[in-house]
């Protein structure tokens, strides 16, 4: 067994215990399934601490009374290549092998079909490669179902695209990129009512941060950063975020290794650093940079310019009279260039379609 020093979350609750025995089985069933890409295909899935934190935490911490789960939904927001995609899929393969639950129901969910099946593929490729699970089980790939005969569940994929999406049972429910969601509706409806026939469903939410601080995932994200600073309780809900965090230096490296908990397991330091290099000379690459490495929720589409330069009024180091021009544009549908503030010295003009800036005087 593991020998990560694990200390329950603040979040459990007095009425709750921390149940070794579940945790134990849970992290155990885990660790039997094996990597199914790249270098580590084939290589036993060995949790990382901040995986197993999560997992102990959910399935091992229940009622001392009636010994359910007490938590029901997980946030899970962390940057690209951590390994959240195959973390959710062993836990659908819990769900639905080892959860003790007759006639289980769990689902995959995602904006689209193709999103939706990566980490149902993730799974289907660790039962195959695991002889006890590929016996007691049947994959059926043409449906994106696992099945598991012996007590008459299985698991599945959905995503926005699926026209029915009503009647469902839901013991489990994987949902992977929330911050993909256009619409709350597919949400809404698998988390809502779905699972009350359960006595402990699991809705596991996983994604890195988006844009639109106007969707669902930003709330949950809000919900989730309020549960984590106390302002908000809700003892059902388990909030996990690595993230940047506001007056943090995105530039700084202890900062990318608090945020991506991986590196130096699924993702090489010299990946992020030549990363970062990148986004330091290409603001739309900085833009990137800070959403999917460093799990930063940004404001637009498109960046064309350093903000941190443009709030210095420094602009590309232009000194004396010059010319600075940019085709007119419209970043995120809501923000228009030519209506952009001027610095101070400097003046604007509209030229055949274009907004120049002409320098007055230096920029110091």
């Amino acid at each position: 067994m593991s020998k990560y020093a694990y200390k329950p979350t603040p979040l459990m609750l007095p009425t709750s215990h921390y149940d070794h025995r579940r945790a134990d089985f849970a992290v155990g069933f885990i660790q039997m399934l094996r990597h199914t890409t790249g270098e580590w295909f084939g290589k036993q899935f060995t949790l990382i601490p901040w995986q197993e934190q999560i997992i102990r935490d959910i399935f091992g911490i229940v009622d001392k009374k009636t010994g359910v789960r007490q938590f029901r939904t997980a946030y899970v927001e962390i940057g690209k290549k951590n390994g959240k995609s195959e973390l959710a899929a062993a836990i659908a393969l819990y769900l639905l092998f080892a959860d003790g639950e007759a006639g289980a129901e769990v689902y995959s969910c995602a904006a689209d079909i193709n999103q939706a099946s990566i980490v149902f593929n993730t799974a289907k490729a660790m039962v195959e490669q695991c002889g006890d699970l590929n016996r007691l089980s049947k994959l059926i790939p043409s449906t994106k179902r696992i099945v598991f005969p012996y007590t008459n569940s299985f698991y599945r994929v959905l995503s926005s695209e699926t026209k029915s999406k009503q009647g469902f049972n839901v013991s489990g429910l994987i949902f992977d990129e929330l911050f993909a969601q256009q619409t709350r509706e597919l949400f809404d409806t698998m988390t809502k009512y779905t699972g009350d026939a359960r006595r402990q469903p699991l809705y596991f939410l996983i994604t890195t941060a988006g844009r639109d601080k106007t969707s669902i995932c930003y709330e949950i994200h809000c919900k989730a950063k309020a549960v984590l600073d106390g302002t908000k309780i809700d003892p059902a809900f388990y909030p996990a975020v690595f993230g940047i965090d506001e007056g943090d230096d995105w530039e700084d490296e202890a900062v990318w290794r608090r945020v991506n908990p991986s590196i130096g397991v699924t993702i090489p330091f010299d990946t992020v650093k030549a990363a970062y290099l990148q986004a330091r000379e290409n603001p739309a690459e900085e833009l990137h940079f800070r959403q999917f490495r460093l799990n930063e929720w940004t404001n637009s589409d498109i960046r064309w310019m350093n903000m941190d330069m443009w709030r210095g009024h420094r602009l590309c180091g232009l000194r004396g009279p010059r010319l600075l021009r940019w085709p007119r544009l419209v970043v995120h549908r809501r923000f228009d260039v030519a209506c952009v503030g001027v610095p101070s010295g400097w003046q604007r003009h509209e030229v055949h379609g274009y907004a120049i800036l002409l320098a007055a005087r230096g920029c110091d």
